[in-house]
């Protein structure tokens, strides 16, 4: 069973090992006071964007192969929601997956890349796409 457990803001409940949260994501701070076994910790985002982050940290079954995943089908508004929880939370296989998969998705969301690339520090990204932002 999974050591802590996370509630979205719809109330869906994800059980997690702190294991793989520390190897993968350097910003999920569980207050001191909750007991990682018994208490629940809420956060802000609803559940379909946890479901993909958390794929990116922890293994859906482990008896399969773990593959992180695909962001390239994935709806735009779901892309954008869940590319800003990797960031708040810095999960760093998603935040690279993300930053690339919107190198390849400038003519199509130009505004938006732009405010997220100038908003979590991806210069190169913000040079790219903001001829096409005007």
């Amino acid at each position: 069973n999974a050591d802590i457990t996370f509630k979205s803001s719809d109330n869906v409940l994800f059980k997690v090992y702190k294991t793989y949260l520390n190897a993968a994501s350097d910003g999920f701070a569980v207050p001191e006071l909750v007991s990682t076994e018994t208490d629940v910790v809420p956060l802000d985002e609803p559940s379909e964007v946890l479901e993909v982050l958390f794929q990116f940290i922890h293994p859906c079954l482990e008896s399969q192969k773990y593959r992180q995943p695909s962001v390239i089908d994935m709806e735009i508004s779901l892309f954008f929601l869940v590319a800003e929880a990797a960031e708040k939370y810095v999960v760093f296989g998603a935040t690279n997956t993300f930053a690339t998969r919107m190198h390849q998705l400038t003519s199509q969301n130009p505004i938006e890349i732009l405010n997220y690339s100038s908003k979590h520090g991806y210069p190169s990204l913000a040079d790219e796409v903001a001829i096409l932002a005007l």
